[in-house]
């Protein structure tokens, strides 16, 4: 069941809108706030959906009850978030409201794909609550085709300069999120800090000098990496950008960079499909850890189709051969950065 009044100002079909999750929470009131911004730079809509699942526990020592009651309720969470839309953009923003039974994952990934950016609160929950309803921002970044923010909770705006973060790892990834990084910098007047980090996997410290390969390792990011920059840089020539290569725990350091930035990108390695229920598998800890303790709003970019990108993977995998020392494989030993691995920056 779902509902649909008509947006204000009218909005094309070929307007992909924002998508922005409601629940009445902080959270969402933080996010609808970071989604209205957006859409005033992308000169979009913003589409408000509340999802409500079909059965709702309203306590511990009640019985579970029909999501029906609570569509009212939906109702006026989103006529009230309009309102809401109106009054931060000064009524440049149109809307779209819906409130849709089922499962919140399922509802806010499936409508991304007919949006541009899905933007989620993100509340940090107790361990009995994330085994009981999951997570939804991690489900959604996990499954949706199109990036997806979170906004933290506790999000402090620090004076100064702005800058955009955007981790990479030399994957074929890595050449979206700094596209998106370097875009999204321009729109805001920002500059780009770009930070490739990795660690030696502590099996390997005892079988090689690790600071051997920790240098040697450093001289082959640069090799992977700066071409990248350099391709970025060139469709953004008025974004100033740096790039910093840390040997340091990955989510340790992304957590760390992320204080003070407008925005941290990363990429999403794997597609997540829709049908799948096994979300939490798909993300790798990495991402996660940053989703959670991220100090800043954070985008993950979801890969392009394989056929759009098998010649940059092709070039990306030739120089990586190309760079590979004799004593120790740098995949192996330093997994760096990404991957379907625990210790990636774009998983």
């Amino acid at each position: 069941m779902s509902t649909t009044p008509s947006a204000t100002p009218p909005h094309t079909p070929s307007d992909r809108p924002i998508v922005v999750g409601i629940d009445g929470s902080p959270e969402s009131a933080r996010a609808l706030a970071f989604a209205v911004r957006q859409a005033e730079r992308d000169g979009c809509s913003v589409w408000l959906i509340d999802a409500i699942h079909e059965i709702v526990p309203v306590g511990p020592m009640l019985p579970l009850i029909s999501g029906e009651p609570l569509v009212d309720v939906g109702h006026q969470l989103l006529a009230d978030a309009r309102d809401r839309v109106e009054e931060l953009s000064d009524g440049t923003v149109g809307t779209r409201l819906q409130v849709a039974l089922g499962p919140a994952v399922d509802v806010l990934a499936a409508a991304g794909e007919r949006a541009r950016l899905v933007v989620l609160g993100h509340r940090t929950t107790s361990v009995v609550e994330r085994m009981f309803t999951g997570s939804t921002t991690f489900g959604v970044v996990a499954r949706a085709l199109c990036p997806v923010v979170s906004v933290p909770r506790d999000l402090v705006r620090k004076p100064g300069s702005h800058h955009v973060v955007a981790a990479i790892d030399g994957s074929r990834s890595s050449a979206e999120v700094l596209e998106h990084a370097f875009a999204l910098a321009a729109q805001r007047d920002a500059r780009v800090e770009i930070v490739h980090c990795w660690r030696l996997d502590p099996f390997y410290s005892y079988l090689v000098d690790e600071w051997s390969v920790q240098q040697e390792w450093g001289v082959q990011a640069h090799d992977i990496i700066d071409g990248l920059i350099e391709a970025a840089a060139r469709a953004h020539p008025g974004v100033a950008h740096e790039s910093n290569v840390e040997y340091a725990n990955v989510a340790d350091t992304l957590v760390r960079w992320s204080d003070g930035a407008d925005l941290l990108v990363m990429g999403r390695h794997g597609g997540g499909a829709l049908g799948s229920r096994m979300v939490a598998a798909v993300l790798g800890s990495v991402t996660r850890a940053v989703l959670q303790h991220a100090r800043c709003p954070v985008e993950v970019v979801p890969p392009r189709p394989l056929a759009e990108v098998a010649d940059e993977v092709a070039t990306v995998d030739r120089t990586r051969s190309a760079a590979v020392t004799s004593f120790v494989s740098p995949a192996r030993a330093a997994a760096p950065v990404g991957g379907l691995s625990s210790g990636g920056t774009s998983s």
